[in-house]
Order: structure tokens, then C-alpha cells, then sequence
């Protein structure tokens, strides 16, 4: 009997303990979403892009981690790690965008102003998966031709948002999203009607490795699709 008791108020003292810790904690649904808002107008007289068409665009991500503004020791290099990943999104469907929530975690309630996660190119995919050892994907047409671009940069993403987003025990929202619209114009202007087919196969291949002359491109339009991101008010 004494070792019943013993247990009983063991088990008591768990349920307690972990009530305790729900009561100090909030949950966040973390969502990736792509859109098509207006672009910023143009530099040139007449758009150069015009006959530049997206129809499919993905991300490879892993080690999403939130700031909490409320912890004056909190750092983005040392928090908790919220969704380990990798995580393989889908964000275009021909000329759809596309939205998919990742899932939700526990967190700390207070209120959270940055997101960090990585862009990762992961090797566990089959070899035939768009993102096989690769961490953005798009595909298009460029005055017609088909053209692929692809990154493996394995870089972080730090997003911020000045007003935060609040946690105190329910559930919250988080958003991310990338303006397909502004991958051309946000950070450097890219004309990618100069893309070239350099080795004539029929599809423009812009890349950190490709052999049809684009590098450069594939540089500047890695760096435009990052300034793309944001944190959209919930």
C-alpha cells in the first residue's frame, strides 16, 4: 500500500508539473506561402521580363528557429531549434501559388519578432525529386523556351517583423512568404531575357554549375528570391 501511494503521488506530481509547463507555453503553426502581388514598376521603358512565365518554384529548408523579443539573452544562434526539417516546399502549381503549413510547436510565450531557418540541399531525396541535392527549384518559360534554375546555396534566412507576433498559451499563426512577382526586381534588377542557351539543347539552364553561360544570373536571382521573403501580419 505504501508503495501505491508512493507512485500515486508521483504520478501527481508529473501531471502537475507538466500542466505547469503547458500554462507557460503557447503554440506556433508555422505556414509557407507564395503570392503574386504587384511588382515593383520596372527601371526600363517597356517590360523586359514581360514574356518571362514562372510555373513552378520550390524550397528545401531545415532548422526553423524563433526568436522570443521578451528574452533580453535570447540569441538566434543558440535557441531551441522548433521544426528540424529538412522540409521540401512546394509553392507553384503552373500559375497557382501554393501554400503549406509545416506544422506547429511549442514555444515559450512571449512575443516573437525574427524567424531563422536554413535553406538545405538535401541528399536523402530519390535522385529523379526537382530538389535532389538541391535547395530552390523553378521552373518557366522565357519568350517561349523552357528554362530550369536551381541553387544548393545552404545559407540562413533571418526574417523580421518590427510589431511581432505574440504567443501567450494558444495557438498562433506564422507566415512566411515569397512574392514570385518580385523575384526579377527586389534586390537587383535581372533582365532574364539575356539567359542564354549556350549549349543549344533546347531549355535554358541558369545555375551555379551550368555550362550555357548563366552563373551570374543564378547568383543575383538566389539573392532576389531571399529578399522576397517576409512575415506577414497576422
Amino acid at each position: 500500500m505504501k508503495k501505491f501511494n508512493v507512485l500515486l503521488l508521483l504520478l501527481i506530481s508529473l501531471l502537475m508539473f507538466s500542466c505547469s509547463e503547458d500554462d507557460n507555453n503557447g503554440r506556433i503553426q508555422l505556414t509557407v506561402n507564395a503570392s503574386k502581388s504587384a511588382a515593383k514598376k520596372s527601371l526600363y521603358k517597356k517590360e523586359t521580363n514581360s514574356n518571362v512565365v514562372f510555373t513552378d518554384f520550390q524550397i528545401s529548408i531545415r532548422d526553423v528557429v524563433f526568436k522570443n523579443d521578451d528574452d533580453i539573452n535570447s540569441n538566434l544562434d543558440t535557441d531551441e531549434i522548433q521544426f528540424r526539417g529538412p522540409y521540401q516546399i512546394d509553392l507553384l502549381n503552373s500559375t497557382d501559388v501554393l501554400s503549406e503549413t509545416i506544422g506547429d510547436a511549442f514555444v515559450p510565450n512571449g512575443t516573437y519578432k525574427e524567424l531563422r531557418f536554413k535553406f538545405h540541399k538535401d541528399k536523402s531525396l530519390s535522385n529523379t525529386h526537382k530538389l535532389y541535392d538541391k535547395s530552390i527549384y523553378i521552373e518557366g518559360t522565357i519568350n517561349g523556351i523552357p528554362f530550369v534554375f536551381w541553387h544548393d546555396t545552404s545559407e540562413n534566412l533571418d526574417l523580421g517583423r518590427n510589431t511581432g507576433v505574440k504567443v501567450e498559451n494558444g495557438k498562433v499563426n506564422f507566415t512566411v512568404q515569397f512574392n514570385i512577382n518580385q523575384f526579377l526586381n527586389s534586390l537587383h534588377t535581372i533582365d532574364l531575357t539575356t539567359a542564354k542557351d549556350g549549349n543549344s539543347d533546347g531549355i535554358i539552364e541558369i545555375n551555379p554549375n551550368d555550362n550555357d553561360g548563366n552563373k551570374e544570373i543564378a547568383k543575383l536571382l538566389k539573392e532576389n528570391i531571399k529578399k522576397t521573403a517576409k512575415i506577414l501580419n497576422n
